[in-house]
């Protein structure tokens, strides 16, 4: 069946570069999605790069259970069996050919923001 990943920083939770490694609150439109795929019986892990340490993923699964949700896998690792990732950063590539998506929900456009290049879709 496999496992959906939710990014953390910027897509769980707010995130801004001056906040360092303090967690950000809560999106509430990312919480409730991940609220109904659990109630459906779907597997959930938080992929982030906060997993580099034990303190990260503790201080993680300590925010989840502050927020509502129970305490989840948190990794940094993308394995087989992951078959979603949910990310402010990720530009979709069409598979087997190297080319980005441009019909992602309709509009697909890149813009940098300082210096890092995201979609806009």
């Amino acid at each position: 069946m496999g496992w959906t990943g939710v990014d953390f920083d910027g897509t769980l939770a707010d995130y801004l570069p001056s906040q360092g490694n303090q967690l950000g609150r809560p999106l509430a439109p990312m919480v409730q999605r991940i609220k109904t795929w659990l109630s459906a019986g779907k597997e959930v892990h938080i992929f982030t790069a906060r997993a580099e340490t034990s303190s990260g993923v503790i201080a993680v699964q300590h925010w989840l259970l502050a927020h509502g949700l129970p305490k989840l896998a948190v990794t940094n690792v993308k394995d087989s069996q992951m078959t979603a990732l949910w990310d402010d950063k990720a530009i979709r590539v069409v598979k087997n050919t190297g080319k980005p998506c441009y019909v992602c929900a309709g509009v697909n456009c890149f813009s940098a923001q300082e210096g890092k290049i995201l979609t806009d879709c």
